[in-house]
């Protein structure tokens, strides 16, 4: 009856379906094309770059190991992730988890190790609270399921919240997100294979600074990062 009063419809196009985005709306979004940098993930869209490295990522130091995204960041996509983020739509993490499960398993260094941990980059305090939830969180506990992979949160957002970085430049980012991420305390060692897991990759700062602070815990070997989007 209540399915009958209130049909289940898809996020994006409103129409009734059975899953929180419809099969049409899914296959619609746009995925990162290739050929990418190999190192961050960035399209390259067939211009003269080195293989693992892009003009993107070059000027920066290679805190991680490789990058990778499922999603353009297209206006339809951004709006899923706004709705993920600030609508309290966590259950969208079930539908959108088997798109970074697939770029999992096209990614060769990541196929390489059976024993990825999932570690989400944390929100602010305030941000979490007004949420009421960590999307990257949703999104790694929805994926460790899909690929029967543990989640361990290692990080913490520091200090009060910082203003948008959206008018900022690349190395603006990159040094408020250095002051921004921090390990936990009383946390020294970790597994040795890391996969950092969040909803948008833009210039890579966010990544990059926690994947600065995963490396000083004892036994850290490799460091990937996961993003279901990717700005170009």
């Amino acid at each position: 009856m209540l399915d009958w009063l209130y049909p289940n419809t898809c996020e994006l196009c409103g129409e009734q379906s059975d899953s929180t985005i419809c099969p049409a709306c899914l296959a619609g979004l746009e995925r990162v094309p290739r050929p990418i940098c190999l190192y961050c993930g960035a399209p390259t869209y067939g211009l003269a770059e080195h293989g693992d490295s892009c003009r993107a990522c070059r000027p920066f130091p290679r805190d991680y190991d490789v990058a990778r995204a499922a999603l353009l960041r297209t206006p339809q996509a951004m709006d899923l992730v706004h709705s993920f983020k600030y609508a309290r739509a966590s259950h969208l993490c079930v539908a959108l988890a088997p798109l970074l499960a697939d770029v999992w398993e096209q990614t060769p260094e990541l196929r390489e190790h059976g024993d990825w941990v999932l570690v989400p980059v944390p929100v602010e305090r305030g941000r979490l609270m007004r949420r009421g939830y960590n999307q990257a969180e949703e999104l790694a506990r929805a994926l460790g399921k899909l690929r029967r992979r543990p989640v361990l949160p290692l990080l913490q957002r520091v200090g009060t919240e910082y203003a948008s970085q959206t008018r900022l430049s690349a190395r603006e980012r990159q040094r408020n997100a250095r002051q921004a991420y921090r390990l936990i305390p009383g946390i020294t060692e970790a597994p040795p294979h890391l996969l950092l897991v969040d909803d948008v990759y833009t210039t890579g700062a966010t990544a990059r600074a926690c994947a600065a602070a995963l490396r000083r815990l004892s036994g850290v070997q490799k460091i990937g990062v996961l993003t279901l989007l990717r700005a170009e």
